[in-house]
């Protein structure tokens, strides 16, 4: 009788419903139990990101602790999501859960991103210290509490910037404490993949395409919302259908909801654009992402030209607050080809060939222009100014 019990357990934790249970060995339940924990680690799948689990209770690397728990549930109450459902992906400093839509949250579902507080930010003080945001040793000084919550803070209101500035950028929703709420890229849980896990031919058109959307949104990251990403690489930046980006790109690519749109993410150690250290992070985004696209067989600028574009102010212009014909420049810089010492090329040609017409290069300037924010010169505030 108690083996009958323990059977009918054993496939109710297997997840079987009533009428289809039955019964589930010790031993077949252990098999299964075993295959199931050399697929995960920690309860994160060990291939990577994956559909959201139900594992919402489990701790995640001291994410999930009972003060994020409480910011969840003041989030349901206030109808931003629906619920939580679990974990899609997991880095070096945070944990990403998947929730449903609640009435509040934009008709889109949300992820919920969770700075890990056992994490140690050695390192980070120099992303911080010289954003002049956060000047006066404040980053330096805090206990690591303190520090965790500022980071959160600093991710969330530099995707305010972004965001503002029509960079495509996962659409930020609320921050509190350590948890930033923002739009999911996704469907059905699923989270849309990184750049570096397209399986795309190489020397393909979309490649191209997909490159050029970057670099416009790093000029458009650097004029509009006056920052330098600073961590930039094939690793932070997502590919998904545009329907799903608040900030899709018009100017590349067939008028379609489907087409693919690059978004670039992770923006805590995104720098101001007067941080002492703004242009060598710049150049060390720009060195990731050229290197990244020759693999793939993109003509891409060389370095020296790469700066030139994204820093180039308008020639009318002493602030460099708005942009013009950004595309035109982009395609002028290729033709152009110049060379420089300071910014050796490779093997590669540094010849950039457009993925459309110059007409559709010139609708996609004017649609890059016509969004430009006028952003103030101090930030004050970081719910309004970021």
């Amino acid at each position: 009788h108690d083996a009958e019990l323990q059977a009918h357990s054993n496939a109710r934790r297997m997840g079987l419903d009533e009428a289809e249970e039955g019964f589930i060995g010790n031993t077949a339940f252990n098999s299964f139990k075993q295959s199931m924990q050399r697929q995960t680690v920690k309860g994160v799948a060990a291939h990577g990101t994956g559909r959201a689990t139900s594992d919402i209770d489990k701790t995640k690397s001291g994410a999930m602790d009972p003060r994020v728990r409480m910011l969840i549930t003041r989030a349901i109450n206030n109808r931003l999501i629906e619920k939580c459902n679990g974990v899609v992906s997991e880095g070096k400093e945070a944990v990403i859960y998947h929730a449903d839509q609640g009435e509040e949250g934009g008709g889109f579902d949300v992820a919920i991103k969770v700075f890990k507080r056992i994490q140690e930010f050695k390192g980070r003080g120099s992303y911080v210290e010289g954003d002049p945001r956060y000047g006066d040793g404040k980053f330096k000084n805090a206990n690591s509490r303190e520090q965790l919550e500022m980071w959160a803070e600093k991710e969330y209101r530099n995707l305010l910037r972004a965001n503002r500035s029509g960079v495509p950028v996962p659409t930020p929703l609320i921050q509190k404490e350590n948890v930033v709420f923002m739009r999911f890229l996704g469907e059905d849980g699923w989270p849309v993949p990184q750049l570096k896990e397209l399986s795309i031919r190489k020397g393909s058109d979309k490649w191209t395409t997909l490159y050029s959307q970057i670099m416009v949104a790093v000029r458009r990251l650097f004029h509009g919302a006056r920052l330098v990403h600073g961590d930039l690489s094939e690793y932070n930046i997502l590919v998904c259908p545009a329907r799903l980006v608040e900030n899709r790109d018009e100017g590349f690519g067939p008028d379609d909801d489907d087409e693919l749109q690059a978004v670039l993410i992770d923006f805590g150690q995104a720098v101001d654009w007067r941080h002492p250290t703004a242009m060598q992070l710049l150049e060390r985004d720009l060195t990731r992402v050229r290197e990244f696209f020759v693999k793939k067989g993109v003509k891409t600028l060389a370095l020296n030209l790469g700066i030139e574009f994204v820093t180039a102010p308008e020639p009318d212009q002493e602030d460099e607050t708005t942009v013009g014909d950004d595309s035109k420049k982009f395609t002028a810089a290729t033709v152009t080809n110049r060379s420089s010492d300071a910014f050796p090329s490779t093997d590669q040609t540094d010849e950039f060939v457009p993925p459309s017409t110059g007409e559709a290069w010139g609708q996609a300037a004017d649609a890059f222009a016509s969004n430009w924010p006028d952003w103030p010169d101090s930030f004050d505030s970081k719910k309004d100014n970021a």
